[in-house]
């Protein structure tokens, strides 16, 4: 048995998905992803023998604890991601929203091709999965120590700190690198990482692209990664976005009604707050403050109205894009792993680091159309000559030209 049937096997044994993918390819490619620059090298990765602390006082991470399967899956997240079809948080598991976004991105750039083939690496290889260089390693920086800091839980008190920061270096860290907690423990079995320090050298999923020096939990540091956002993933011009609030999912397309990119998001935990006609996006915010409404939260007991301060662990993260709809948007969420749930009041929230990748290809005035397949919603704002949205099936039942609302109209 080859090292490509083997690598293809022990996936389907160990996990039952056809994630077939032409592993063993990835396995034995010398191709690294340059932690700065996005660019290739020929290198040994690093993190996969332990320390490389120059200094003795702290304890090496360890081998990492990961399964090859869970290498493999991690790989294609990662890669997913750098190409704008995101499979969400990071957590070495080829679940779902990783298979969605795998197929789709095919569909876009392969169609006809089977990503679930192993016979055929033509999508392996255009993402640029690289699952020997799928682990690296990083040194924590005060940067990092300055993005944490004593996060409050009551609302009360949230309105009286200074900013919403992490609640500690692994929380930071997690969030840097689009990882879940689990995740991370897995890549470092020999650290506490409840008790890190500045200096301390940790394994990391090697994201593309890698962190820079700025870190969006601290003031400033969001333009920072909006640029290197900008700069490092692939340029794409969005005519529209949809959200398919059965899927959770929110996707772009460009003026040719291809789609070009791939987020999940939490909806509203009430159907009764789920939107029921379409929107544009209205403003934009970043590092937003948050208006606590004492409506929304009786349960709380606070007859008047609180603003709570900016910071990643703020109640809609660093971003916010509001739609032309009372009280709704696209945001960014303190939880990241609890993203896919439903548990918002109409707003569709989104890991940070989606929000922010998201926010660097829209604009005010662009056209947000809603998906509600068990209760189709008629098309309420005016689009530009030849866009026709996927998943609108039902619009042949409406009559009649749709209504710009509140001047929206072509961009």
């Amino acid at each position: 048995m080859t090292l490509r049937s083997r690598a293809f096997h022990a996936i389907i044994v160990s996990t039952a998905i056809s994630l077939l993918f032409a592993t063993a390819a990835a396995a034995s490619n010398d191709t690294q992803w340059n932690a700065s620059s996005g660019s290739s090298q020929s290198a040994g990765a690093a993190g996969e023998t332990g320390n490389g602390n120059d200094a003795a006082e702290f304890p090496a991470p360890g081998q990492p604890q990961l399964t090859y399967t869970q290498r493999v899956a991690l790989a294609w997240q990662i890669a997913l991601a750098a190409n704008n079809f995101s499979p969400g948080i990071l957590d070495g598991n080829f679940g779902p929203h990783s298979r969605t976004a795998l197929k789709e991105y095919a569909a876009r750039f392969f169609p006809g091709v089977n990503p679930l083939n192993p016979h055929n690496p033509a999508v392996f290889d255009a993402l640029g999965v690289d699952v020997k260089h799928v682990i690296t390693q990083y040194t924590i920086t005060q940067d990092d120590a300055d993005a944490v800091g004593h996060l409050h839980w009551t609302w009360l008190k949230m309105a009286a700190a200074s900013r919403m920061p992490y609640a500690s270096l692994e929380d930071c860290l997690c969030e840097k690198f689009h990882c879940t907690e689990g995740l991370m423990r897995a890549l470092n079995p020999n650290l506490n990482l409840r008790n890190l320090s500045v200096g301390q050298t940790i394994n990391v999923p090697n994201i593309r692209p890698f962190p820079g020096p700025d870190d969006f939990g601290n003031p400033g540091g969001l333009q920072a990664v909006i640029q290197q956002d900008k700069q490092m993933f692939p340029d794409v011009h969005v005519a529209y976005l949809t959200v398919n609030l059965a899927q959770k999912a929110i996707r772009a397309y460009n003026r040719h009604n291809q789609e070009v990119a791939l987020f999940w998001c939490s909806i509203a935990a009430h159907k009764a707050d789920l939107p029921t006609e379409d929107a544009v996006i209205k403003d934009i915010a970043l590092d937003p403050n948050y208006t606590f409404i004492p409506s929304m939260y009786p349960q709380a007991n606070i007859d008047h109205r609180l603003i709570i301060p900016p910071g990643p662990r703020n109640p809609v993260g660093i971003v916010w894009m509001g739609l032309d709809l009372p009280g709704v948007g696209m945001h960014g969420n303190p939880v990241p792993q609890h993203i896919g749930l439903t548990g918002s009041h109409g707003c569709f929230r989104m890991c940070n680091w989606d929000a922010v990748h998201l926010l660097t290809m829209v604009h005010i005035g662009l056209p947000v159309i809603m998906i509600n397949p068990k209760k189709p919603i008629p098309l309420t704002v005016a689009l530009p000559p030849g866009i026709n949205p996927p998943g609108l099936p039902e619009q042949a039942e409406y009559v009649g030209p749709a209504a710009p609302r509140h001047g929206a109209g072509a961009q």
